[in-house]
């Protein structure tokens, strides 16, 4: 008797094997049209004039007619031909930035064209197809009166972002400027032979995915900050610029009372410390927000920075981590808001140090509002353990001075609590590490 479980198996089986079959032939159908369109366009490439070379949104300006993305259909099959064309600095007479020992510094990197052709599946990653070439131009490079910019891109350690994408962009010269290249690994693109300027019109961005955006701005009567403006183009000179991004963050808030308890649906505003303008001031970052019913908000695609919040009404007497809040790239931060429940509640906005050696004595500066002369502070940690404050001198209303004993303390994170002599307390969540060296 057949056992119908195996004729299913050996049924599946087949159909599997078949299926994959059909994939690779399909495959291999669609990787020898690619490679076919791939020539069909590097041999019209290579029967253009040299000067013609160029993208319309590409590395060399002024643009070309050249499509730097352009969809064909090739038996049956949807596909797209990416061409990047972009200058190659010969180290032979020596460089842009004049570090090849023995050669002067290369005012005219653009010895010859490096041109890629690539071509994808229309809805698919990777290429199926890829063809390089040098072009040479039949007469040497001679000097000009136009300039160069090299746009670079870094993290928020400094180091190179490699595939970033790096605009730059004029309308006010002819033919306008719009040229987008992608960072290799030192993280720049060098654009030679553009119109000079001198009025800080060439706008340059630095984006990638995932990443946050870094850009310059328009000079304007509210943008005298000479950092962030738009740059100049010089005759025979060079432009550096360097631009900060790095991977995106999370921030979720937590707005509470004196007890912790969540409040509800709050106003805030916040913001980061990145002035792009002012008169008036305008932050890079800069937004108001109300919290759900429980005091909670998720803010996502955040970028690395320093952040400040403060009320929509109400007084905040604590923050942790303390303001300015530093959000580092790639990570999800937690906030806790605590707001004051009466105008004379303790405010406590930092202190210093932040951490201290178990088996020793720590020297507190705590910096907020309303401390009375007997405030009682004192450290408490998760498990409930504390350590009381002593000698504690209080200057004007706003500094206190406390010593903690240390010796024989749990390492790891410690509340500040501080309560006034009347009642009112607050409680600085993490406010000090006591480490074990």
């Amino acid at each position: 008797m057949i056992d119908i479980t195996v004729i299913a198996l050996v049924a599946t089986g087949v159909l599997s094997a078949y299926s994959a079959s059909f994939k690779a032939m399909e495959l291999a159908k669609a990787k020898t049209a690619a490679v076919a369109l791939a020539n069909e366009k590097m041999e019209e490439i290579h029967n253009m004039p040299y000067d013609s070379l160029t993208t319309e949104h590409g590395l060399i300006y002024p643009p070309g007619t050249l499509k730097d993305n352009e969809e064909f259909v090739r038996r049956g099959v949807k596909f797209n031909v990416n061409i990047v064309i972009s200058y190659i600095d010969d180290e032979y007479d020596g460089n842009l930035d004049g570090t090849i020992i023995g050669k002067p510094k290369d005012l005219y990197p653009y010895d010859y064209k490096k041109v890629e052709v690539k071509v994808s599946k229309v809805g698919r990653s990777g290429y199926l197809s890829q063809l390089t070439t040098n072009i040479a131009a039949k007469a040497a490079e001679t000097p000009s009166n136009t300039g160069i910019i090299k746009l670079c891109v870094v993290d928020s350690t400094g180091a190179p972002i490699s595939g970033a994408t790096l605009t730059v962009q004029n309308s006010e010269v002819e033919p306008a400027v719009d040229i987008s290249g992608v960072s290799g690994l030192d993280g720049c693109i060098m654009i030679p032979n553009l119109p000079p300027n001198s009025q800080n019109t060439y706008h340059l961005t630095a984006t990638k995915d995932g990443y946050s955006t870094d850009m310059t701005y328009p000079r304007t009567s509210q943008n005298p900050n000479e950092e962030f403006q738009d740059v100049d183009v010089l005759v025979q000179d060079v432009t550096n610029k360097t631009l900060v991004i790095d991977k995106l963050s999370t921030m979720e808030i937590n707005f509470v009372d004196s007890a912790g308890s969540p409040l509800p649906n709050v106003n805030f505003h916040i913001e980061d410390s990145i002035e792009t303008y002012f008169n008036p001031t305008t932050y890079k970052y800069s937004e108001d927000l109300t919290t759900d019913a429980n005091g909670y908000l998720r803010l996502s695609d955040m970028s690395f920075g320093d952040y400040k919040i403060t009320a929509g009404s109400g007084i905040i007497a604590a923050t942790s981590p303390y303001q300015p809040i530093g959000l580092k790239a790639d990570t999800s931060l937690k906030v806790q808001v605590v707001m004051a429940n009466s105008p004379t509640q303790p405010i406590i906005l930092s202190a210093n140090p932040l951490s201290g050696k178990t088996e020793d004595v720590l020297y507190v500066t705590i910096i907020g509002n309303n401390f009375d002369s007997l405030i009682g502070v004192k450290l408490v940690n998760q498990s409930g353990a504390e350590i009381i404050g002593t000698n504690v001198t209080v200057n004007g209303d706003d500094i206190i001075e406390v010593v903690f004993d240390t010796h024989g303390a749990a390492i790891g994170l410690w509340d500040i609590v501080v309560t006034n002599p009347g009642g009112e307390s607050t409680k600085q969540l993490s406010g000090i590490e006591i480490k074990n060296e």
